[in-house]
């Protein structure tokens, strides 16, 4: 069966280390649009911090935002949103708030944090693409948010996730990258926003080819006919995987275009 599209992680799989495409990734997806593949960009980003790239890679197709929680059409719509419940959501800003940890709020106007810090820093240099410190956001009466994130040392993150599992069962705490903690709805996840995709475009998930790198990008990995780890991903994507496949620095994107769509 050939494959119609593709949807690709963007931090460690498309990107390598330095936040960059390598000519080899580049030219491949290039040859898979002129074979009318569909590319979508699958990552934990706001898309404000997901578009630049598309420009840059010539791409005008569906985007999966925030760790699934969006999905945004070719014009930069968002047609679809999967948001943690309001009370809910404003539950894990307190908790997160009174131990004074760095989080991020995404609404669909933009980004919200308490206080400029290291971390919003931090994030800024990593996602390219950065929030607003409003000290009032604690106030808002109603939060409509499709996901919060909060940032630190990867050993503290590991014990926020613990306790807030404890505290917050009916959340996802998906991982899209080291010192990162995503707080979610279960349903929001890249696999269910990859089906959505799918299903507008009339293509049965045989057709379709998923990467990524870590915990976020399972459901999408299982939901794809060819479900892709990199080399640098954790053992648990890997195991799940039909396929794994050279590193982020080793252009693994290009490996799979190449041997699943060129035939190359």
């Amino acid at each position: 069966m050939a494959y119609k599209l593709i949807a690709l992680d963007l931090d460690n799989t498309l990107l390598n280390a330095k936040k960059e495409v390598t000519p080899e990734n580049r030219n491949a997806l290039k040859a898979a649009q002129e074979k009318g593949v569909h590319i979508v960009l699958a990552s934990g980003r706001a898309f404000p911090g997901i578009s630049p790239l598309q420009k840059e890679l010539g791409l005008a197709d569906y985007t999966i935002a925030c760790g699934g929680a969006q999905v945004i059409d070719p014009w930069g719509n968002v047609i679809h949103s999967t948001y943690l419940p309001p009370i809910g959501a404003k539950q894990v800003m307190r908790w997160a708030a009174v131990r004074d940890i760095h989080f991020q709020v995404y609404l669909d106007e933009g980004i919200y944090y308490l206080k400029e810090n290291k971390y919003a820093d931090l994030y800024r240099k990593l996602c390219t693409y950065g929030g607003v410190a409003n000290p009032d956001i604690m106030d808002m009466e109603t939060v409509l948010t499709s996901k919060i994130i909060m940032v630190d040392e990867e050993e503290k993150v590991q014990e926020y996730e613990k306790e807030l599992r404890i505290t917050f069962p009916e959340f996802a705490y998906p991982k899209s990258q080291k010192g990162f903690l995503e707080v979610l709805s279960p349903e929001a996840t890249k696999g269910n926003a990859l089906a959505f995709i799918a299903a507008k475009l009339g293509i049965e998930p045989g057709q379709v080819i998923a990467m990524g790198d870590n915990t976020i990008d399972e459901s999408m990995v299982e939901y794809a006919g060819l479900g892709v780890a990199m080399e640098n991903a954790t053992d648990d994507l890997k195991n799940i995987a039909n396929f794994v496949c050279g590193s982020c620095e080793q252009s693994g994107v290009a490996e799979v275009v190449n041997k699943y769509i060129l035939g190359v």
